[in-house]
């Protein structure tokens, strides 16, 4: 137990609550941009490589990510959203990108269904994917990773909006 404790304490999830033991950590707007842009350059690296292998993203990821951003369940489309993206870590041969985005992923989880409350902004999501995926098939490279990098400026510029939004009030 304890060290599961200390591994979140490491990864930035829960921190010290003095007098208290530990706490969840508070929502940092700034270290949440930090992490968008770590995490769209790790993204942007796997999409070049899966890009040079004209890799194909499986469909169904994006018909059921469409599928489940019709309803109501947030936690489904979160997953939904990660299988999408650790589906191009995969299809870039580099194991090293799905291990290093691991930990932005635990922090993504938190603060992702701020964004999906909007039906609108759910069903973009998917057709950027959708776009990215046939981008990578495509074999362009640079096509593919500048197609990434407007769905990672999107996403990070998105939550960021949504969390001020929230914590605003």
């Amino acid at each position: 137990m304890l060290q599961a404790i200390q591994l979140l304490k490491k990864d930035g999830l829960l921190q010290d609550a003095e007098g208290r033991g530990v706490m969840v950590a508070p929502l940092d707007i700034a270290q949440i941009g930090h992490l968008y842009e770590v995490r769209g350059a790790l993204e942007a690296l796997a999409t070049r490589l899966a890009a040079e292998q004209k890799a194909v993203i499986e469909p169904a990821l994006i018909s059921t990510g469409r599928k489940v951003a019709r309803g109501s369940d947030v936690r489904a489309m979160i997953e939904a959203d990660e299988a999408f993206h650790k589906a191009i870590y995969e299809a870039s041969g580099n194991p090293l990108i799905a291990a290093s985005s691991e930990v932005h992923w635990a922090h993504l989880r938190r603060v992702m269904g701020a964004v999906l409350q909007s039906a609108e902004q759910r069903m973009s999501i998917w057709d950027e994917h959708e776009h990215l995926a046939k981008a990578i098939a495509s074999g362009d490279a640079l096509a593919a990773v500048e197609v990434c990098e407007v769905h990672m400026r999107n996403a990070r510029q998105k939550l960021l909006q949504r969390l001020e939004e929230i914590l605003e009030c």
